[in-house]
């Protein structure tokens, strides 16, 4: 089958990108730039580079609070580049008081494990309404100015991550402000202006994170029945388009669901979010859930998604697009969802792997 739509190029605002195939944005620790490589190589079109934060990181991860961090995000994009590809920045802000988490983690022996999730769910609770208007007002400014310094370092596009603090702020569950951030749009379109407003020459892409009750998927993040109402405003907001996933503050289980998902299950197991965003979108849409095969891919696209986001798939086989493309799909490594050595890394804190590849394994 020819992949007419899917390897066609196609832009984000005013960033083009070679076809319509995301890394979606995804913790890979140590490996993190081998793989980068390897997907870019792999023939992806655009990678994202997860959880950016635009203050100093608890963990010393990447940031974008100052040039600190220039060298290596001038590397993840040399390496892409070099390939055809675009890399984009995750911008987010934490949905918790980082110094009080911070000091939980410096004390977890003595708290124990359980003691610390308990705490840091407590302040994740009440952590949206705590703010002053003005800390909100400091936070969205980090954000303009997190812009910024994704444009000296070399970026043409950043996405913005919609959960954390600003899927809180989406939340009913959490938000519960009686000023103006209690309307649930006003902070993330607040954020997307400042970023369009301090860097105009970047594409800005929102990571619209969708919560629903039946089943219930997320506290943080979009209910489903308002996305027509996040979307508009994010869009007259200056987002130029959306990566569509589950709500997330901290349920891995969910948001990167298992192949033994009681109802997670199948390719394209968020269609049902995806298909809430396309049917109100006027910008381009991501999808991401369990995409694995071409045909599938090719189907989203001509159904109308301008993207198809993968992650577990690119990490089992990053040649997947080129043997996709070439029509060399009984080579390609199927990712089996079982979870052990990509989500089992991230919640171990060791560097991302996959049970099916010797040479990614931590």
């Amino acid at each position: 089958m020819e992949m007419e739509r899917l390897f066609t190029p196609c832009a984000i605002g005013n960033v083009k990108l070679k076809n319509r195939v995301v890394f979606a944005p995804t913790s890979l620790g140590g490996h993190g730039l081998e793989l980068y490589r390897e997907i870019a190589a792999g023939g992806t079109g655009l990678v994202i580079l997860p959880d950016v934060s635009v203050q100093p990181s608890m963990l010393g991860a990447p940031s974008l609070d100052s040039g600190w961090f220039f060298p290596y995000f001038r590397q993840v994009l040399y390496l892409c580049r070099k390939e055809g590809c675009e890399a984009a920045p995750q911008l987010f802000f934490p949905e918790y008081d980082l110094a009080y988490v911070g000091g939980l983690f410096q004390n977890r022996q003595s708290l124990g494990a359980e003691e610390v999730r308990r705490k840091m769910a407590e302040n994740v609770d009440g952590y949206c309404d705590s703010l002053s208007e003005t800390q909100a007002e400091e936070i969205i400014a980090r954000f303009g100015a997190a812009a910024k310094y994704a444009a000296a370092a070399g970026f043409r596009l950043v996405q913005i991550h919609g959960d954390r603090l600003l899927g809180s702020f989406s939340s009913a569950v959490f938000n519960h402000r009686t000023d103006r951030y209690g309307k649930r749009t006003a902070f993330p379109a607040a954020v997307v202006r400042a970023v369009k407003e301090a860097a105009p020459e970047l594409a800005v892409d929102y990571k619209l994170t969708v919560r629903t009750e039946e089943p219930r998927l997320g506290r943080g993040g979009v209910a489903i029945g308002e996305v027509p109402e996040f979307v508009r405003a994010l869009e007259e907001a200056g987002a130029d388009s959306f990566h569509v996933a589950a709500a997330n503050h901290s349920n891995l289980r969910d948001t990167i669901p298992a192949a033994n998902h009681p109802f997670l299950r199948g390719e394209g197991c968020f269609s049902h979010l995806g298909e809430a965003v396309l049917n109100c979108a006027s910008k381009p849409v991501c999808l991401v859930g369990k995409i694995q095969h071409g045909a599938f891919a090719e189907g989203l696209v001509e159904r109308g998604y301008g993207f198809v986001g993968l992650s577990r798939q690119l990490i089992a086989d990053p040649q997947w697009p080129n043997k996709v493309r070439a029509g060399r799909e009984e080579e390609i490594r199927y990712c089996v969802y079982c979870n052990q050595k990509c989500v089992g890394g991230l919640m171990s804190h060791k560097p991302v792997g996959c049970v099916l590849r010797q040479e990614t394994e931590g």
